[in-house]
């Protein structure tokens, strides 16, 4: 979408020379990373996939873009996404659409549907992303590659444009779990790999609508795991409401796009597309005791969540593989991703075979540490 060819280059040039004389700066030193359009690039715009923005250029990297440069990582440039990250299919009304590698006309994901197609067509070897309620792992499941998000604070959000800074979080992507260990190795200083418990909790999902191969990849996954000497024990969340945590989910979100943008919205409301002039609106004419009890829900699904999964989790990434541009958008695709997000644990999505029709699907790990879920997703892998 926006390419520094120049700069990607010459930080090339300089990552080779290193290389030659045995002085690499960091396991990511030359490795070519893109950058979602929601993170402040240095003289690149930052424009949150939103016309209103498309002529601000950020003065200065965002702290794990600074991060990333310091080690050496050669920056590609920018990546598309759902205008304002308010969306999980990429189909952005002003900077286009993202097909998906693996199949003209579907889907890539979203909101960092960008990341998920360009590591998996080959054209960076990882990329970030930001992850509200799955934007990171969604893509990941959908073009078959690896999405992580650490647990909240690990990588620094400033320089990313809110949508809801409580659930936000910078994650990474690429097509190893090698790859991504190595940039979030390097991101988040003082990073341990030293996992202990090996322990799972299988997510029973017999009470779920899944699209035909998601609940078998994830008995394989399982299966994988128990090989390699992890201890499997099924686990359930009961009383978990799936569609109302999703409705109270989809407030939050549109209060916080709403309030994130009010002011350049108010300034250039033509810089804004209909749709999603429509969900702000939606956002800021909500009560405040429907914006209570919305926080209420969600802090309590939080805290459920955590309890019940808050060792190691299993469970799949979405309920289905990517779909049709021209297909209905299912309302659920969210359902299990956004679990990590409310109740502040890792996770890990990684590809786990193809459905029937030849699309990838994917399984997730939660726990509160990064390396746990790495590990495990290793374990998990066939």
């Amino acid at each position: 979408m926006h390419i520094d060819a120049e700069g990607a280059l010459a930080a090339a040039h300089a990552s080779a020379a290193r290389r030659h004389a045995g002085q690499e700066l960091s396991p990511i030193d030359g490795m070519p990373i893109a950058i979602k359009a929601n993170i402040a690039v240095r003289g690149m715009p930052w424009h949150a996939g939103i016309a209103a923005y498309r002529d601000r250029i950020a003065a200065d990297d965002a702290p794990c873009v600074a991060r990333a440069r310091a080690g050496g990582a050669v920056i590609l440039g920018l990546l598309n996404m759902d205008e304002a990250a308010l969306g999980g299919v990429t189909d952005n009304p002003v900077f286009g659409r993202t097909q998906n590698p693996w199949r003209d006309g579907f889907t890539a994901g979203g909101s960092s549907g960008g990341a998920g197609a360009a590591v998996a067509a080959g054209l960076c070897v990882a990329a970030l992303g930001t992850d509200t309620l799955g934007s990171v792992r969604i893509p990941a499941a959908y073009c078959g590659v690896v999405g992580h998000v650490p647990p909240p604070g690990a990588i620094s959000t400033a320089g990313v444009v809110p949508l809801v800074p409580a659930w936000d979080r910078v994650g990474i992507l690429a097509r190893t779990i090698t790859d991504v260990r190595d940039v979030l190795a390097w991101l988040v200083e003082g990073w341990s790999a030293a996992p202990t418990d090996r322990r799972i909790g299988l997510l029973d999902v017999s009470g779920h609508v899944l699209a035909p191969g998601v609940a078998e990849a994830l008995a394989r996954a399982a299966a994988a795991a128990e090989r390699r000497g992890w201890q499997v024990q099924t686990i359930a969340l009961p009383s978990h409401d799936f569609a109302a945590v999703r409705k109270a989910s989809l407030l939050m979100l549109e209060l916080g796009a709403a309030h994130a943008h009010e002011a350049a919205l108010a300034a250039n409301p033509d810089g804004f597309s209909p749709a999603l002039r429509r969900m702000l609106a939606w956002g800021r004419a909500q009560t405040a005791d429907h914006r209570e009890a919305a926080e209420h829900l969600l802090t309590e699904t939080g805290a459920s969540v955590a309890r019940t999964m808050g060792r190691y989790a299993l469970l799949p990434t979405t309920p289905h593989p990517a779909f049709a541009f021209d297909g209905q958008v299912p309302r659920n695709q969210a359902d299990f991703t956004a679990l990590a997000n409310l109740s502040g644990l890792a996770a890990t999505a990684v590809p786990a075979g193809l459905d029937p029709d030849g699309l990838p699907l994917s399984v997730q790990i939660l726990s509160p540490s990064d390396a746990a879920c790495l590990a495990l997703a290793h374990a998990a892998m066939e």
